[in-house]
């Protein structure tokens, strides 16, 4: 024991190996904790506009009735779903095989947007992002004419979308119909 001014110095010599080992466990536990107690933060507004990106590409692919633009911003499972409810009943499609020839059979068939000049227009939108999934529901709107004639439909759809390999993807899609413009 040294006495330096008020202060007792006791000095002890630990073993380096024990050292070592109180050294690397400090370091670990930081590590360990700093690593659970922080999550990434998402960038909301960021995700919200890769979001719109993929519907935005969605009305694109339709209007130049491109199939494979189309299908590539799906999940394309078994798990995705698509519910239908209009005029003529409610369908329910289940799994990528049945989603795709409809799909498939919609865009080969021209689809309901058949006229010149076809606008898509997505209003009163809400979205919702939890990570690594979202969901968001908007008055989907579709404008053409036909011989000089204006034409369209409406419809009220809720889609749910999955963040896979940093890419959104639709996983499920509701549409309900609206009355005829």
């Amino acid at each position: 024991m040294k006495l330096t001014g008020r202060c007792i110095i006791l000095r002890k010599s630990l073993p380096k190996h024990q050292t070592m080992k109180i050294f690397v466990g400090t370091i670990l536990a930081i590590l360990v904790i700093a690593g659970t107690s922080c999550e990434q933060a998402v960038n909301v507004e960021k995700e919200k506009e890769a979001i719109l990106a993929v519907l935005e590409e969605e009305g694109a692919a339709v209007i130049s009735q491109d199939k494979d633009r189309l299908f590539a911003v799906h999940v394309q499972d078994d798990f995705e779903t698509r519910l239908e409810l209009g005029e003529y009943g409610f369908n329910t499609y289940q799994g990528w095989g049945e989603i795709s020839g409809l799909l498939g059979d919609w865009i080969d068939s021209d689809g309901d947007v058949a006229g010149e000049n076809p606008v898509n227009t997505k209003e009163n939108m809400v979205i919702k992002v939890t990570g690594n999934t979202a969901w968001l529901t908007y008055d989907n709107k579709w404008e053409w004419t036909n011989d000089g004639i204006k034409d369209g439909y409406n419809n009220i759809q809720i889609i749910f979308l999955e963040k896979i390999k940093g890419e959104w993807k639709i996983s499920f899609s509701a549409i309900y119909s609206k009355s005829q413009l």
